[in-house]
């Protein structure tokens, strides 16, 4: 039966039966063709085109199955690059997303016999970063192996040290000034204590000991201020020799000079 023209009815209805992931075992890689059912797998492997490709891909299989390989592994470092970057994924999570794409290649055509010993293979080269989950198993991230990041990496570094140092400066002055401070509290506790003895530094600086000034008597006050006696004599006014006394007439009395 002819295959039905591009844009008719019977091409639509089979592109539409086609959509979406089919079994991979209904899958030919070779001839890059998916059947729908055993019965569309069988009639193509029995066909015409199919038999030839095979017997161009029996002539060199090395050849065709490094060329899957290479494209898997380049379309899968794409797909993780552009969809993740550096964030660590499930490496079962990302390859679901990574066969949503109904013409992706397959798994089986490559060399790899199974996701765990691919994911294994790039981490041995070093073209992603893999760990070990409890939880989720084999985790993949990105590495990025461009001037940029390793430049951006170094200074990210080189910033940390910095930071890292100076920490340890900042502890070392904060346990300096702790120590101090703990000296000169126990030197005040020792000069509190009674009775206690005199470092030779300070009997060198005051070899004789001053004697204790005697206590000043104690006075009672009973409240009762003393007044206070006025400090200046009070002005006496003195009479002029030269008055001249007033009689009872209230004439001047003619001055008297003895001879």
């Amino acid at each position: 039966m002819p295959r039905a023209e591009v844009g008719t009815n019977k091409y639509l209805a089979n592109k539409m039966k086609s959509k979406g992931l089919q079994r991979l075992r209904w899958y030919c890689q070779a001839c890059e063709k998916q059947c729908r059912d055993a019965n569309g797998f069988k009639c193509h492997v029995q066909s015409e085109p199919h038999v030839r490709q095979m017997q161009l891909v029996g002539e060199d299989p090395k050849k065709y199955i490094n060329g899957f390989s290479n494209d898997f592994q380049r379309d899968f470092l794409q797909l993780l690059r552009t969809a993740h970057g550096e964030k660590w994924i499930g490496a079962n999570r990302f390859y679901n997303e990574y066969i949503r794409d109904k013409e992706h290649i397959h798994m089986n055509a490559t060399k790899w016999q199974s996701l765990t010993e691919f994911v294994k293979y790039l981490g041995r080269e070093g073209i992603v970063n893999v760990k070990e989950d409890e939880k989720d198993g084999l985790m993949i991230a990105w590495r990025d192996t461009s001037l940029q990041a390793l430049r951006r990496r170094e200074e990210i570094r080189e910033l940390e040290a910095a930071e890292a140092r100076n920490v340890a400066g900042e502890d070392k002055m904060l346990k300096r000034m702790e120590k101090r401070a703990r000296e000169e509290a126990e030197a005040r506790t020792k000069e509190k204590e009674p009775g206690a003895r005199k470092s030779p530094e300070e009997t060198s600086q005051s070899p004789v000991a001053e004697e204790s000034a005697p206590e000043a008597p104690v006075k009672i006050s009973f409240g009762l201020k003393p007044k206070a006696l006025p400090t200046t004599k009070p002005e006496v006014k003195k009479q002029s020799i030269f008055k001249r006394a007033r009689t009872e007439d209230g004439e001047k009395s003619v001055k008297k000079v003895k001879l």
